[in-house]
C-alpha cells in the first residue's frame, strides 16, 4: 500500500512542478494540495505500520499536516495577489508550527535528553540561524515586514537539525564509537536528521525565491520543491524506522 502511495505521491509532485512552471494558478494549487494530502496519508499509513513508534510518529504526522497548510497558503499568494502578505505570514507560521512539532517528536521519543543537551542544541541553532540571517541580508535578501518572522523561523528550522543530530549522536553514534551495540532506534534518528537537513536546504532556496529580486525563476522553483517534497518523504520514512 505504501509503495503505491509513494508512486502516486511522486507523480503528483512531477505534475505539480510542470503545471507550476508553465502556468501556475488554480490547477497548480490543486495538484500541490493533492501531493501534500498524499504525504499526510503516507505518514498515517506508516504510523499504523509501526505503531511502536506512535509517540514519535503522531507528532511527525501532525507536523506534516501543518506543512500541507503552509503549502496551500504559500500558493494562494499567487492566486490572490491582494492577500499576498497575509498568505505569506500564514504559510510561514504554519511551517514554523510544523518544525516545532518535529522537535516535540524527537523529545517525546528520546527521553534521555538532559538540560545541557537541550540548551546546546538551542544555542547551536540560534548561532547558525543568526549567521545565516546576517549573511542572507548581505547577499541581497529584502525581508521587509517578514524580517522578524524569518529570523525566528530560521532559528526554529535549525533547531530541528540540531535536536535530531544531538539525538542521533547521543543515542547511537557515540555509543558505537565506544564499542556498544547500535540501538534499534538509531536508523530513525539518522533518517530524521537527513529529512531535517533537506527541509532546511529547501527553506534556504525558498528564501531566495521569495526575498531576493530576480530569483523567482523556474529552476529555483523546481529545486525548492524537489528538495522539499523529498524531505517530506524522508520524514515519513523515519516513522517506519
Amino acid at each position: 500500500m505504501l509503495n503505491v502511495m509513494s508512486a502516486v505521491y511522486f507523480l503528483l509532485v512531477i505534475a505539480f512542478l510542470i503545471v507550476r512552471v508553465r502556468r501556475g494558478g488554480f490547477k497548480a494549487l490543486v495538484l500541490k494540495t493533492l501531493a501534500s494530502l498524499t504525504f499526510i496519508a503516507m505518514g498515517r499509513t506508516a504510523l499504523t505500520m509501526s505503531f511502536d513508534n506512535f509517540r514519535y510518529g503522531i507528532f511527525i504526522v501532525i507536523g506534516l499536516f501543518f506543512g500541507m497548510l503552509g503549502d496551500v497558503f504559500l500558493d494562494l499568494k499567487y492566486a490572490h495577489k491582494k492577500y499576498e502578505e497575509k498568505y505569506t505570514f500564514a504559510g510561514m507560521i504554519s511551517f514554523l508550527i510544523g518544525h516545532l512539532l518535529y522537535i516535540v517528536a524527537i523529545l517525546a521519543t528520546y527521553t534521555k535528553f538532559v538540560p545541557w543537551q537541550i540548551a546546546f542544541a538551542i544555542f547551536c541553532a540560534t548561532l547558525v540561524g543568526t549567521i545565516n540571517h546576517f549573511l542572507s541580508k548581505k547577499m541581497g535578501m529584502k525581508y521587509g515586514k517578514f524580517e522578524t518572522l524569518t529570523f525566528v523561523y530560521s532559528i526554529t528550522t535549525m533547531m530541528t537539525v540540531t535536536f535530531s543530530l544531538n539525538a542521533m549522536n547521543m543515542l547511537g553514534l557515540f555509543p558505537l564509537i565506544n564499542g556498544e551495540p547500535a540501538p534499534e532506534s538509531l536508523p530513525r534518528y539518522i533518517t530524521m536528521f537527513l529529512g531535517t537537513v533537506l527541509f532546511a536546504i529547501s527553506d534556504l532556496v525558498l528564501s531566495f525565491v521569495f526575498f531576493k529580486e530576480g530569483e523567482n525563476k523556474a529552476r529555483n522553483v523546481i529545486l525548492n520543491h524537489t528538495i522539499y517534497y523529498t524531505s517530506q518523504f524522508v520524514l515519513v520514512l523515519s516513522i517506519l524506522m
